[in-house]
């Protein structure tokens, strides 16, 4: 099973808790004639009124905060004209505002603090708009009153402001009555976050009446869809008190989440929305390794240090989004073995367990398999070198030795079965009466003492494509057999990218988290589908192109770090 068939838990777009089912109802009652008419915008413009305690001339419905976005900046903004925002900002911003060939002028801040004089510095006779986030996404902080109020003030009266208000539900303080004061202002709301309706895309333009009236005419007259109106008027209606339970909710479920990310490392920044926006020491490793573990989060590649987390929704993805987190603790993607039984506010910090593939990752077998490869293939009249067979490896579903050499004979035109190219395979691995076997050229890459050490903290097992006879007795020929409580073999379960092998072990070791080090995208993928945290492997002795290129070929794959493998795995377990 892949990630993407898993059941996963979406935190990485701030989307609300479902509206309940009666909401079906709603269409139900009314009828299919509601598909047919275009719909009337009014009603629902009149009840979110209702709801800020405005008149509704104040109000513009739009598709979605988006849509209203895009209709301040077309109709404020021009080829001419700049948008001057502190930054970081809501992608949409700067978006709509070059969509409407305007000009962006950003502003680098301190978070938190609204930077009053910087902005009015940027402010000239260009300026169309100034557009500012309240609460703010990504950070998650919110200006007060007192500070849009002050903005608001010092700007030309040409000067449209800009702000938006779609987390406005989670804020501690709410600003639409004073804003609604400011002819220049023009709020963004939304039902989208508290409400749960973003499939909806039910979004207001909210400000003085002149303001709103420019606005309605750069859009179509039935911006909404005849069902987004009539469920959008119910939950007016009817789920006010339910939505503001489920803001309760978030608020109190933030503090907790905050504390989770506390305790694994990160650095939460002050939120009034339903999200975090933390630091970590490895925001990546973050990211891939919950997406690895069912719980997508969002990743901001110009941000590279932070992640944003939706506070979970219901009891059961907190505990599911407090065990991803766990289980990834330690500094910058690496878990000290030692604190690893540390318990922290009652729970493990760090996997349940460690899981390990042989060839590559513990055992060297360059001089073993990988060439028994070679000399099979050669033994058919077939050059094939390590690279080649690198190559092959990297491009996945490739853990099956024998059936990697016997394609690799049948792409160089050897009519050949498989039982013929095995039976020679084993000759040259297993060794005869009269010649060694290249499996006695195999070492162990990690270091004993790294083994005992970690045997001490975690719950070890092995995933391989091995045959168990050969699995076992490399192990006790490096006297470390002792080490590994599950040693999953090709007998016990599908080959790899299927995670049958990874989640036999997990069932082997009682274990709920897991990393896995693999050197082969087969072994990423198979960790994936099992939910398990992939860690890639570049095995020792790649040439530099071929160490890129796998690098490459496991980050695809869904490593959520990779490192070479080597005495102690380039420091992963030293937290």
């Amino acid at each position: 099973m892949s990630a993407a068939t898993r059941d996963l838990i979406d935190l990485s777009m701030n989307e609300g808790e479902p509206p309940p089912r009666e909401c079906f109802d709603v269409l139900d009652r009314i009828g299919p004639g509601i598909l047919r008419k275009y719909a009337d915008p009014r009603p629902v413009e009149e009840a979110y009124a209702a709801y800020l305690g405005t008149d509704p001339a104040n109000v513009l419905a739009t598709t979605g905060g988006d849509d209203a976005i895009d209709r301040i900046f077309r109709a404020f903004l021009g080829p001419d004209r700049e948008m001057v925002f502190p930054t970081p900002t809501f992608e949409m911003i700067p978006a709509c505002a070059r969509m409407a060939r305007g000009r962006l002028v950003p502003v680098e801040y301190e978070w938190g603090t609204l930077p009053h004089d910087e902005i009015l510095a940027e402010v000239n006779e260009r300026t169309g708009v100034v557009a500012v986030l309240t609460p703010d996404n990504p950070t998650g902080r919110a200006f007060t009153t007192r500070e849009l109020l002050r903005l608001a003030d010092a700007l030309p009266p040409e000067v449209v402001l800009l702000v938006d208000s779609a987390y406005a539900e989670f804020a501690d303080e709410d600003h639409t009555a004073a804003l609604l004061e400011i002819p220049r202002a023009v709020m963004v709301r939304t039902m989208s976050k508290s409400w749960g309706l973003a499939g909806l895309r039910v979004g207001f333009a909210v400000g003085a009446k002149e303001r709103v009236d420019v606005l309605r005419g750069f859009g179509g007259p039935y911006a909404l869809t005849g069902p987004s109106i009539a469920i959008a008027l119910d939950r007016l209606r009817n789920g006010v008190d339910e939505m503001r339970g489920f803001v309760e909710y978030v608020r109190a479920r933030r503090e907790r989440l905050a504390g989770v990310i506390r305790e694994v490392g990160g650095a939460p920044q002050p939120s009034q929305t339903n999200f975090l926006f933390s630091s970590f020491p490895d925001a990546r490793w973050i990211q891939r390794g919950m997406a690895a573990q069912g719980v997508l989060v969002r990743y901001f590649p110009h941000l590279p240090e932070y992640v944003r987390i939706t506070v979970p929704r219901d009891d059961g993805e907190f505990r599911r989004v407090e065990r991803a987190l766990r289980c990834l603790a330690g500094r910058a993607g690496g878990v000290s073995a030692e604190g690893a039984k540390d318990a922290v506010g009652g729970s493990r910090r760090g996997p349940d367990a460690v899981l390990l593939d042989m060839d590559g990752v513990l055992a060297d077998v360059r001089r073993s398999y990988r060439e028994a490869i070679v000399r099979t293939c050669a033994s058919f009249g077939v050059e094939a070198g390590h690279e080649l067979i690198g190559a092959v490896k990297a491009a996945g579903s490739a853990n099956d030795d024998w059936a990697v050499t016997h394609g690799v004979l049948e792409s160089a035109g050897i009519e050949a079965s498989l039982e013929e190219v095995t039976a020679r395979f084993e000759e040259i691995y297993q060794g005869t009466d009269e010649a060694p076997g290249l499996r006695r050229r195999e070492t162990l890459i990690p270091s004993r003492e790294l083994l005992d050490r970690l045997a001490r903290s975690f719950r070890l097992g092995i995933v391989t494509g091995r045959p168990r006879a050969d699995a076992r007795r490399f192990l006790r020929e490096q006297g470390v057999r002792g080490c590994f409580s599950a040693v999953v073999c090709r007998e016990d379960a599908p080959l790899k990218p299927d995670p049958a092998p990874v989640r036999t072990a997990l069932e082997q070791l009682d274990a709920r988290t897991a990393w896995m080090l693999g050197d082969t995208p087969d072994d990423v993928r198979a960790a994936v589908g099992a939910g398990v945290v992939p860690v890639g492997v570049v095995p020792p002795g790649q040439a530099e192109q071929a160490a890129t290129a796998l690098w490459a070929a496991l980050e695809d794959a869904g490593a959520a770090r990779i490192v070479n493998a080597d005495s102690d795995f380039g420091g992963l377990f030293d937290g």
